[in-house]
């Protein structure tokens, strides 16, 4: 049987994380994310990554790769130019996209981990989280998964930027997008 594949697509904290992944830990942890099973993982986070950018741009990763599950971590860049609404809208057309045209079995949409000090932005996100619960839940092969301990913006995971996380937080944001795959993979191994 053939490796499941999982694409981990975004903007710069995918990237920061698995720069961070192949620094602190192994080729191997970032390989696979220490799961059991025969998985194959690729990282494709680019800095300042929106939406549109990455529908434009990066498309061409999931046509090569062909993945089975995809997660991502979009919106905070989309968010500081454009509405929660409008950014969600994108968030949902682009994961029907993934799915009808691609072929992904499963998507997974991680939050928006809120900035430090930023009032407007950690209100947006709010708005966001709340338009991609309803917007992605009739989708039977997409769900939003919450990034657990991020939700009240901590400073001691954030980098002196208050935007990008430390190493504290990258890896507690490592722990979080291993569920989100585990949780990837217990659906798609369902179906």
């Amino acid at each position: 049987m053939a490796p499941v594949r999982v694409l981990v697509l975004g903007h710069s904290f995918i990237h920061r994380l698995h720069t961070f992944l192949l620094r602190n830990f192994n080729a191997h942890i970032a390989a696979n994310l220490s799961l059991p099973g025969d998985l194959q993982i690729r990282w494709h986070g680019i800095g300042g990554r929106t939406v549109p950018k990455t529908v434009r741009f990066d498309l061409h990763v999931v046509e090569e790769f062909t993945p089975n599950i995809v997660i991502l971590q979009l919106g905070t860049n989309d968010l500081t130019t454009t509405s929660a609404v409008e950014t969600g809208s994108a968030i949902e057309d682009l994961s029907r996209l993934l799915h009808e045209s691609y072929g992904v079995q499963v998507g997974c949409v991680c939050q928006t981990i809120y900035r430090l000090n930023s009032p407007y932005f950690n209100k947006q996100v709010d708005l966001l989280t709340k338009y991609l619960k309803v917007v992605l839940e009739p989708l039977p092969y997409t769900f939003y998964w919450r990034h657990r301990g991020f939700w009240r913006c901590k400073s001691r995971f954030l980098a002196r930027d208050s935007v990008h996380l430390n190493n504290r937080g990258s890896y507690k944001f490592f722990r979080s997008l291993r569920g989100a795959v585990l949780r990837c993979m217990r659906i798609f191994m369902a179906s």
